[in-house]
């Protein structure tokens, strides 16, 4: 049976009912056709997500496995059979070691790095990054977030005193993993995010986006670790459009008052 966690607003937790380690404590979007200033802002987060993906993968491979190797169709949507084993920094950690847990590893990484907190506060993105990170890619990930996230801070018009402005949201559409061994795997989350500021004189509104993000994951250290990011736009389905779009105060009062979607498994 599994039990709800709330780590303040956004990303809610749901784990089974195990003994629960805390130890502390949602990049991302493109792809959204408008322009102006927020065309800069998008061009800003490409930008970031480009340096995000970084190099550092492994080479190696499991014993009597090739790398890339097929993988077997996935079918953990809903499954809730692997489940992580505590949180660290907020993060789930302690996936099973299969394609489940892999899968359930990915998706619940790239929804950490998607919160509005991940944006604005270095001390928790930083948690954050040590929580999920492989040992030799956490540094690079931390030089490269940090810069980005800067960069779309400034384009957005956020300040330190203005951050509870700032909407951000990140929510896995499906899956796909395209390389799986004991040692090294490779997923592909689809995921459909929000970013923007609740401000009616904000240069970027609030705005939908849709992105396929590609992770590498190694075992390390008796878990999933997340070793470098890629990404690129879409798949982005048809806006049927309504006469406006919500205000700027039904945003601030949605975002307040709804939780994130939960972390899986």
């Amino acid at each position: 049976m599994a039990r709800q966690t709330t780590r303040g607003r956004g990303t809610r937790v749901l784990i089974a009912e195990t003994p629960t380690e805390v130890q502390g404590g949602k990049p991302w979007w493109r792809g959204m056709a408008i322009t102006g200033a927020v065309f800069l802002a998008l061009v800003i987060l490409a930008v970031f997500m480009s340096l995000s993906g970084g190099g550092g993968g492994s080479d190696g491979s499991s014993d009597g496995q090739s790398r890339n190797a097929p993988a077997e169709k996935n079918t953990t949507g809903g499954d809730t059979k692997s489940t992580a084993k505590k949180l660290v920094n907020g993060v789930p950690v302690g996936y099973t070691h299969n394609q489940v847990g892999v899968v359930q590893a990915a998706v619940n990484y790239q929804v950490a790095r998607s919160s509005a907190a991940y944006f604005t506060d270095e001390k928790a993105r930083h948690a954050t990054l040590a929580a999920m990170m492989t040992s030799q890619a956490l540094e690079r990930q931390i030089r490269n977030d940090d810069t980005g996230m800067q960069q779309v801070l400034t384009s957005l018009g956020i300040t330190a005193g203005s951050t509870d402005g700032l909407v951000a949201r990140g929510a896995a559409m499906g899956t796909r993993v395209t390389t799986y061994t004991d040692q090294v795997a490779t997923v592909d989350v689809w995921m459909a995010g929000l970013v923007g500021v609740t401000d009616k004189n904000a240069p970027m509104p609030v705005s939908a986006s849709w992105t396929t993000y590609t992770l590498t994951l190694e075992w390390q250290s008796n878990d999933w670790k997340l070793n470098a990011i890629t990404s690129v736009n879409g798949p982005t389905p048809l806006d049927a459009g309504s006469d406006s779009p919500t205000s700027v105060d039904e945003f601030r009062t949605a975002d307040r008052e709804f939780n994130a979607p939960p972390y899986v498994g």
